[in-house]
């Protein structure tokens, strides 16, 4: 003979004729059987917990740490840009002017120096020509810090005069690894200045639009923007260098560009 349970949790009543009946006893045992497992020391059934946030995987974790030592050592070298006396330029110089934007980036942008704004502020092309380039970034895709700015040279030239072969050989201590550590897929010289201090002027002939290398890295060498403000007529040609520069790293023209 079977015994029978004492426990009211498994004492079933007679199946209720109604819904409503039903669903009231089914609520009434659930109720008893937390109440027994209580009194048996427990907490009832588990309730649900908050999920405990994704952790990133290895590959984000590791990227997000080389980023974090990219900054760091363009940090270190911004500041040793800001007392250098490698050069007589930085006799004249307001403060350094190292770059702006982001080193997570596929494109950077180099210029030959600084202006009168950007010696001022401490950054670069934030004047008139600073502010045609980040409409010509836009018109590309990017935002306006979404790409990696720089000079040839760190201090302000006289006179906004293009920099002495021995000032960009003495600020190449800068700009070299500044192009090492961001490692761009294209890099854009704007200028001849730029062009030739990363190497991709051929000794004769056309050398706008005309693709160089620095390192393994492709560059474009395309007009500077403040020619482009003297000479607005030579704006298409440049848009066409741009716009090989998109193609080179796989991205669309934004269809308002088009």
């Amino acid at each position: 003979m079977t015994a029978k349970s004492t426990n009211p949790a498994y004492t079933r009543s007679a199946v209720p004729s109604e819904p409503e009946n039903e669903l009231a006893s089914v609520n009434a045992s659930a109720r008893e059987l937390l109440l027994w497992e209580e009194s048996l020391g427990a907490e009832g059934f588990p309730g649900s917990k908050p999920g405990a946030p994704q952790s990133r995987t290895a590959g984000e974790s590791a990227r997000s740490e080389a980023m974090e030592d990219c900054q760091a050592r363009l940090k270190v070298l911004a500041d040793d840009a800001a007392t250098c006396a490698r050069c007589d330029l930085s006799k004249g110089r307001t403060q350094s002017v190292f770059a702006r934007g982001t080193p997570d980036t596929d494109l950077v942008f180099v210029g030959e120096g600084p202006g009168y704004h950007e010696d001022q502020e401490g950054l670069p092309f934030v004047g008139r020509a600073g502010q045609l380039l980040d409409r010509m970034i836009a018109a590309m895709g990017y935002p306006r810090d979404g790409v990696y700015i720089c000079n040839v040279v760190k201090c302000r030239p006289p006179e906004n005069r293009t920099p002495l072969p021995s000032e960009a050989a003495a600020c190449a201590h800068f700009l070299v690894p500044q192009l090492e550590l961001v490692q761009p897929k294209v890099i854009v010289a704007l200028g001849r200045c730029a062009a030739e201090n990363l190497e991709c002027v051929p000794p004769a002939g056309r050398w706008r639009g005309v693709w160089g290398e620095w390192r393994g890295v492709p560059v474009m060498p395309t007009y500077h923007p403040a020619f482009l403000l003297r000479s607005p007529e030579f704006k298409k040609p440049v848009w066409e260098d741009l716009q090989a520069v998109l193609g080179v790293l796989n991205r669309e023209l934004p269809k308002r560009a088009r």
